[in-house]
């Protein structure tokens, strides 16, 4: 580390901090951080607040914090207006967001909503199985009439721009038999303009797929899916599906799904 002993400020200057403000030193304002030729830091100081701005590039590690050894443990992120927190530099503001169900009865190669486990849902009646397709994926539209009070259970309603950051499924079924389980995580746009259309989905995108084999009784087959789309608007609704490719025995999942506020 250098030391200025003995040495002129005419040989030094370059090294030295001080406010911008020459006038006033610091004060209720802030003031940049400069060396003594003028070249702008990225730091501001005020009696009272301390602000940390680029000047020139937004970095992953616009300002840090780490451990003795040198990890990071706090980082704030200009590059993805982000801030990240602990050994695993996970998003500070990380969210879990579950579906789940037990025994849910499907038909052979049909796309089923899972219950989100957000809403608390509890009653006497059993679960109430809605669909939503046939195809390769799940339907991207949905009108279900009279019926579309038991969407309310299904669908979660983001408050505000999402992130989705990994999706995680466990699932067993109800027999020795070996069946393949396919589940999607969708968005969608859903209607609320006061009208008899309310409730009904449009725009669906597919946020993440994965798919378990050999799945039975026998076992809880854990998968991680893979992550089609990240992005979530505030007012849109994600929903989860499951599928029994192969027969009709009954579903028991649980849908962990890791998002962070935008």
């Amino acid at each position: 580390m250098g030391s200025l002993s003995g040495k002129s400020p005419a040989n030094t200057y370059k090294s030295l901090l001080k406010v911008a403000d020459e006038t006033n030193g610091v004060s209720t304002s802030v003031s940049r951080i400069e060396d003594g030729e003028g070249t702008a830091s990225c730091v501001s100081i005020g009696d009272d607040n301390l602000t940390i701005q680029p000047q020139n590039d937004n970095t992953t590690t616009t300002f840090t914090v780490s451990n003795a050894s040198g990890s990071a443990i706090l980082a704030t992120d200009t590059s993805n207006s982000t801030v990240k927190v602990g050994s695993s530099q996970t998003h500070a503001n990380t969210q879990i967001l579950e579906f789940s169900a037990y025994r849910l009865v499907p038909v052979a190669g049909t796309h089923y909503f899972v219950p989100c486990s957000c809403n608390n849902f509890q009653g006497t009646s059993p679960l109430v199985e809605v669909s939503n397709g046939t195809g390769t994926d799940p339907d991207t539209t949905l009108d279900t009439g009279d019926t579309t009070d038991e969407l309310v259970n299904m669908l979660f309603l983001s408050p505000y721009n999402l992130t989705i950051d990994g999706v995680t499924f466990m699932v067993s079924t109800d027999t020795d038999t070996d069946t393949t389980i396919n589940v999607h995580l969708y968005k969608f746009t859903m209607t609320n303009a006061g009208g008899t259309s309310d409730g009904n989905l449009s725009s669906g995108t597919l946020l993440a797929n994965g798919q378990a084999t050999s799945v039975d009784r026998n076992v809880l087959k854990t998968v991680s899916a893979s992550i089609d789309s990240s992005s979530v608007s505030a007012n849109e609704v994600i929903a989860c599906f499951v599928e029994n490719v192969t027969n009709t025995d009954d579903i028991n999942i649980r849908v962990q799904v890791k998002y962070h506020i935008a």
